[in-house]
């Protein structure tokens, strides 16, 4: 036999109801496999930052805000040639 895991992560600012989604995900592997549980794995509260982390580890999508474009570095010799002249 073999056991196959999955981690599913939910991520809100507002509440879920825990019923629905496990009640979904039940139905969705109902007719794989001869068992199966679907079962709530628990809740935590994460900050800003930590909700840029996991978006960024978990899900691979960066949150940051843009970095501001940076202006092009005058290269010395070019600026002293500019003042002699």
């Amino acid at each position: 036999m073999q056991k196959f895991s999955f981690t599913v992560d939910v991520v809100t600012a507002d509440g879920i109801s825990i019923g629905a989604v496990r009640e979904a995900l039940t139905r969705a592997v109902e007719t794989t496999g001869d068992h199966r549980a679907v079962v709530f794995a628990g809740q935590t509260e994460i900050s800003e930052h930590g909700m840029k982390v996991w978006a960024k580890r978990c899900a691979g999508i960066s949150l940051a805000a843009p970095k501001p474009v940076r202006k092009p570095r005058v290269k010395k010799e070019e600026a002293s040639a500019e003042t002699v002249a």
